[in-house]
């Protein structure tokens, strides 16, 4: 080998040490980029078991015994305001004729007796005619003719009278017209209760057949709460209980007590419930048809599982708790809640019994796992968590 090769092979191997040096500087070792990766903890337990306590970051989920204690029971049912059924009357005309005016529109209060509507009508002024000729009648035969001719005017003056009343007057106005012996023009139309006219059928001017309705009044002093209560209670509802009724619409200082009035004795087939209507009092008119309400029928205290409202999951319109069934196992089970009578916690009507064991803490993570285990790809960890029976 020459002496220049030799040289040239001295300066190749210098270069290639120091591109090599340059090189470290810029790119990391294996080891020292694992060492500068940030630590990612499971999100479930080990695989031994979920035990209490068992962390994700710095708590992951804790599970204890339900709590059993004694709860104040009470039905409560979702419902509304309605109009009372037995306070509500048709004013309706009792001949055909046309409505030439109205005193009355939506919202006015009225009495019983009270004008509402006047009505031309033929028959009405044919059936006044035919009283004054019974009435002339028997003035004229009075004291001038025998009783049998007299008895006979009379009873056809008392059917005249009678006729009047039926289409509509009152005594008032059969009185009236007995006194002058002048035709009224029109019949009027009088409020069959005391209210509110809250619904008219009718403009000025148009046609009345006979029987039809010139409008509504309702006595609002009474108001229904009309709910549904679930099947399953049923065997714990009964007439004549009290029920407080809490309104949406309006500030009160505590709810509105009434009755229960009427339970449906059929069972809807479509939502498996029934109708139970509550009687409520109404004299200061806060109350009003349509607002939204709930009722709240107490009953005895029962003995029922206790949980901390954490530990229960809104799935929708359903609720779930998470419960372990064994160290190797948990499952998600559907529970019937209401409220405890501590605001922190929430007791089960259905679902879950004495001795179970639940997760009291972060179960809204565990059971995201069970419904949809590929929503987050954990470690092989997950396959810790199993779903239900056989899973």
């Amino acid at each position: 080998m020459n002496k220049q090769t030799m040289i040239a092979g001295c300066v190749a191997g210098i270069a290639g040490i120091a591109l090599g040096i340059a090189a470290s500087r810029h790119w990391p070792t294996e080891a020292s980029q694992a060492a500068s990766m940030p630590t990612t903890k499971t999100a479930l337990a080990p695989a031994g078991g979920l035990a209490n306590g068992a962390t994700l970051g710095e708590a992951l989920v804790k599970v204890q015994p339900v709590e059993m204690r004694q709860v104040r029971d009470a039905i409560r049912i979702n419902g509304k305001l309605a109009l009372n059924g037995m306070r509500v009357n048709q004013i309706s005309a009792r001949l055909a004729g046309r409505v030439d005016k109205i005193m009355l529109f939506e919202g006015a209060s009225v009495r019983a007796g009270e004008a509402v509507a006047l009505l031309y009508s033929p028959e009405f002024i044919s059936a006044q005619n035919e009283y004054l000729l019974a009435r002339n009648t028997v003035r004229m035969l009075s004291g001038k003719s025998t009783s049998d001719l007299l008895d006979d005017a009379k009873l056809t003056l008392a059917s005249a009278r009678t006729k009047l009343k039926v289409q509509g007057a009152s005594d008032e106005d059969v009185q009236k017209l007995d006194q002058s012996g002048a035709i009224q023009q029109y019949l009027v139309i009088r409020s069959p209760i005391s209210g509110r006219f809250i619904k008219r059928n009718v403009d000025p001017g148009g046609y009345l057949d006979t029987g039809a309705s010139l409008g509504t009044v309702a006595d609002l002093s009474s108001l229904w709460f009309l709910g549904n209560a679930f099947e399953t209670d049923i065997p714990r509802l009964r007439e004549g209980e009290a029920a407080d009724i809490v309104i949406s619409g309006i500030q009160a200082s505590g709810p509105v007590r009434g009755k229960i009035s009427f339970i449906s004795p059929t069972v809807d087939a479509q939502t498996h419930s029934v109708t139970v209507r509550v009687d409520l009092p109404n004299e200061r008119g806060q109350l009003k048809p349509d607002m939204f309400a709930k009722a709240e029928i107490a009953l005895d205290q029962r003995l029922l599982p206790v949980v901390p409202r954490a530990a229960v999951v809104q799935d929708g319109a359903e609720s779930f708790i998470v419960v372990q069934r064994s160290k190797q196992r948990l499952e998600r089970v559907a529970v019937d809640v209401v409220p405890a009578d501590d605001p922190d916690y929430l007791a089960i009507t259905w679902g879950i019994g004495e001795g179970d064991q639940i997760v009291v803490d972060g179960s809204v993570l565990v059971d995201r796992s069970l419904t949809n285990p590929q929503a987050e790809k954990l470690p092989s960890r997950v396959d810790a968590v199993k779903r239900g029976a056989g899973s």
